[in-house]
């Protein structure tokens, strides 16, 4: 999976994060709206897919409801922890019914012969398990936000931005040595071929 594809899944809730910024009731119903309407364009353009589609559909449509329909004031003050948890939920799920989220996006960059492969699976399983400890981690951040309101929003918010920024650069690094390992597989099993070739011409 690459870092565009990966921040493409998760554009929904970046949008969500990005515009609801601050203190303001209108930017924070402004937010979850046009994340509302992202999930669904990217799910019917299949470009978000799996449990983390549902998980986006879920969320913000309760967010639609409590937030910009009743204007619930204890789903807003915990709407951090909410959407946070929502997504530690939705990758954890995805584990546990062996259908890892990254395995989809995965699956876009590996030739298909690979894809019933030990490594590959396993790869699926580490990585969307790594993700599940990041949503996890910006879970406990925003239940601590309360106990550490001296710090600022924009503390905490620049902390879960470098959080969710190891997580891409993490499956990057990952991609990249897993691709390598299967293309220096791929060319042993050339040579090996080409050889055994050759000595039967022999």
């Amino acid at each position: 999976m690459d870092t565009l594809k990966l921040l493409l899944a998760f554009s929904p809730w970046i949008a969500f994060w990005i515009i609801s910024g601050g203190h303001s009731m209108v930017r924070l119903q402004v937010g979850i709206c046009v994340a509302a309407i992202l999930v669904i364009v990217m799910g019917i353009t299949k470009l978000h897919r799996g449990l983390l589609l549902w998980a986006g559909v879920v969320f913000f449509a309760f967010a639609l409801v409590a937030v910009v329909l009743l204007k619930n004031m204890w789903v807003i003050h915990h709407l951090g922890i909410l959407a946070s948890g929502t997504l530690f939920t939705g990758t954890l799920l995805s584990i546990m019914i062996g259908q890892p989220f990254t395995e989809d996006y995965a699956r876009e960059h590996v030739p298909p012969e690979f894809w019933d492969s030990p490594e590959f699976i396993r790869s699926s399983y580490t990585v969307t398990s790594v993700w599940a400890l990041i949503f996890m981690i910006n879970t406990l951040v925003n239940i601590a936000k309360p106990y550490c309101a001296d710090l600022g929003e924009w503390f905490f918010r620049g902390l879960e931005l470098s959080i969710l920024v190891s997580g891409v650069v993490f499956t990057n690094l990952y991609a990249q040595a897993a691709r390598k390992k299967r293309e220096s597989l791929t060319q042993n099993l050339d040579d090996f071929e080409t050889k055994l070739t050759s000595d039967a011409k022999n």
